[in-house]
């Protein structure tokens, strides 16, 4: 008797929960003043360390466990490895595109000896684009599977925002990098929150995929 295949929503119900309570944990960790090294409330940059504590690290450990249940109940994909390297190449689309795009000009980042508002972001939204478009070929059931997912976990980092904007928390969730303006007539808390309905969501899809096909590798085929 073969199993029957799970819906995406009894898929992600419970990392999601899992994923809400890592968020609250986050924030009331920065506003508590917690270790600085799992909590740190500094501006994003590459002169403030990397909070360790955060949902970021929990992509790899749900794609693993997504890729794993798919297998197991779906038998997909037909070749693990091929979908590995195509989520691989979809981080190349994402990462190549947009160095190439920066090398001619058609993004522009703020710096720290040219600080200001970020330009081309309309470019830097269709590489995202095209990254997922590859992941959704390596495998659609999974990369499916970690969009919803993705959704879930960001409306709640989304609405900390838009309330710690308002309520001036002294979190990261209401900080922008020391050489980035915010763009005039521009809300803060919107364009706090534009990473996370763009680059986070393809993060969690090509990073989650690559290791959903770990995953998938570790457990046998539904026969």
């Amino acid at each position: 008797m073969t199993a029957k295949s799970p819906g995406i929503g009894s898929l992600v119900l419970v990392p999601a929960l899992i994923t809400l309570v890592v968020t609250i944990l986050r924030l009331v960790g920065e506003l508590q003043g917690w270790n600085q090294m799992l909590f740190n409330n500094g501006a994003p940059g590459p002169e403030t360390p990397p909070a360790l504590f955060g949902i970021f690290a929990l992509v790899p450990i749900f794609g693993a466990w997504f890729g794993w249940r798919l297998r197991r109940t779906t038998g997909g994909p037909a070749h693990a490895g091929k979908a590995a390297l195509l989520f691989a190449a979809g981080m190349g689309v994402l990462v190549g595109l947009y160095m190439a795009a920066e090398a001619v000009g058609l993004v522009v980042m703020p710096t720290k000896e040219a600080p200001g508002v970020p330009d081309g972001m309309l470019w830097v939204l269709g590489i995202l684009i095209l990254s997922c478009v590859v992941a959704f070929i390596a495998w659609p059931r999974l990369t499916s599977t970690l969009f919803v997912y993705a959704v879930l976990a960001r409306i709640p980092v989304i609405a900390i925002t838009f309330v710690a904007v308002e309520k001036n928390w002294d979190t990261h969730y209401t900080k922008l990098p020391a050489e980035f303006a915010l763009p005039t007539g521009e809300s803060k808390a919107m364009f706090l929150s534009i990473p996370q309905c763009t680059f986070w969501i393809a993060f969690t899809m090509l990073v989650g995929g690559l290791f959903g096909c770990l995953g998938a590798a570790l457990t046998r085929r539904k026969d």
